[in-house]
């Protein structure tokens, strides 16, 4: 059976990326993308060793992983690709995901599942700078570098506070598999109540 790999997928024209964010802030039906075939081959093992990694794949979204990761040179993964002009910005309904090669689905589809799964709550995480790439052109996604990673603007309490719970359901979610992940390579670690030490025969008292 073919292992599933989280994150990949093919463009309408059939190339290979890497799905960075699955929607933008006010923009669901547009991804940032990471076009793989144009990378440099370290880039390149460097990003599909990340993708491929236990907690990129208890992750529902690529960039959370990549916002701590660096790469060999020494750079955050997901600063260099946007300051590379790796990140291309793409209509969703262009993007087919292919966990394996049996499978392809697409990601407006996942999105719709995904964004019901949280309650219908939008994403609230923006792009890490202020542009990305869309075929060639430079497009706006924020207003400045320094905007906080979650954006409040024009929400309420109730829905900040629904945001704020489903990012840290998907942390719980991915420390929980992390933490299994861990124990099964050394039982010993796990914390729980020690096997009993088998007692030994009660010493007889003489009268």
């Amino acid at each position: 059976m073919s292992m599933n790999i989280k994150h990949v997928a093919k463009t309408h024209t059939g190339k290979k990326c890497v799905v960075v964010f699955r929607e933008l802030p006010d923009e669901p039906d547009n991804c940032l993308i990471v076009d793989t075939e144009a990378l440099p081959d370290w880039m390149h093992d460097n990003i599909m060793q990340a993708v491929e990694s236990p907690g990129a794949q208890a992750s529902t979204d690529f960039y959370a992983y990549a916002e701590r990761t660096v790469l060999t040179d020494g750079t955050n993964m997901l600063q260099t690709l946007h300051s590379t002009g790796r990140l291309q910005k793409m209509p969703t309904d262009k993007i087919t995901m292919t966990p394996n090669n049996d499978v392809s689905v697409g990601l407006t589809e996942i999105n719709n599942i995904v964004r019901e799964q949280n309650g219908n709550v939008p994403t609230a995480v923006t792009p890490p700078t202020d542009q990305v790439n869309m075929a060639g052109k430079t497009m706006d996604v924020m207003e400045s570098t320094a905007a906080p990673a979650t954006s409040t603007e024009g929400i309420n309490d109730t829905d900040l506070a629904k945001q704020f719970l489903a990012q840290a359901k998907g942390y719980e979610t991915e420390a929980k598999s992390l933490r299994a992940q861990a124990y099964e390579l050394a039982p010993g670690l796990k914390p729980g109540p020690k096997k009993p030490v088998a007692k030994k025969e009660s010493e007889t008292v003489s009268d």
